[in-house]
């Protein structure tokens, strides 16, 4: 009996001891938790963004990285009236706040236009062609029509003076010429290559074959 008296205590002590143990890790654990989540957030060290728009990239890049910000460029578009390298648009806008180390995503002015492919447009309507160009940024479209037997066709689509190959690129914006067929132009230029026999022609020529006709050849006496 004394053994088993003595065995209680020793067993009532290590679950108690076990029960310190858990409770003990467990808030070990939430206090490193809540260290650790205070140092990542870095509460409370939050950075103005400041204003990037109009700036070139270098420039950008040394004012953020001052700040403990980074910059990475997203996209380009080309404007022919903007200086290239410029700053069009920033993510997150100017006067946000951010935590360090963050990264400033923005948009600039390319230094040369996109290229743009240019679809094969033969034997489409002169309407049709006109509007797929312009949902692609061709603007500028100058037309030169040509005899052809049907009108308002595509023959062929000039970049500077040269016909473009199917599906070649070129640079968004620039102008082209749409050569296009009209068949008025053939019908005039049949007419034009006709003889026209008037009534008074008919006439003149009738009395300069009769006058010749009285001559003789004196040779022949």
């Amino acid at each position: 009996m004394s053994k088993k008296q003595a065995k209680k205590p020793l067993l009532g002590n290590s679950i108690l001891k076990n029960l310190a143990m858990i409770f003990i890790t467990g808030g070990l654990l939430v206090i490193l938790t809540l260290v650790f989540l205070h140092i990542y957030t870095r509460h409370g060290q939050n950075i103005v963004v400041p204003k990037l728009e109009g700036l070139q990239i270098n420039e950008a890049n040394t004012i953020l990285n001052a700040k403990g910000l980074n910059i990475e460029v997203v996209d380009s578009i080309y404007n022919r009236d903007a200086v290239p390298g410029a700053i069009l648009d920033q993510t997150p806008k100017s006067n946000n706040k951010v935590k360090e180390g963050r990264s400033i995503y923005v948009t600039v002015y390319s230094r040369n236009p996109q290229q743009v492919v240019v679809p094969e447009l033969v034997d489409y309507s002169t309407r049709q062609a006109l509007a797929l160009l312009n949902s692609l940024g061709f603007t500028h479209i100058s037309l030169e029509e040509v005899p052809s037997e049907y009108s308002g066709l595509v023959l062929a689509v000039e970049y500077h003076g040269r016909t473009l190959a199917p599906d070649e690129k070129i640079p968004a914006g620039s102008p082209l010429n749409l050569i296009v067929s009209n068949s008025q132009l053939t019908d005039s230029i049949e007419v034009d290559s006709e003889i026209i026999i008037t009534p008074e022609r008919l006439d003149k020529d009738s009395r300069s074959q009769s006058n010749e006709s009285g001559q003789f050849d004196d040779s022949f006496f």
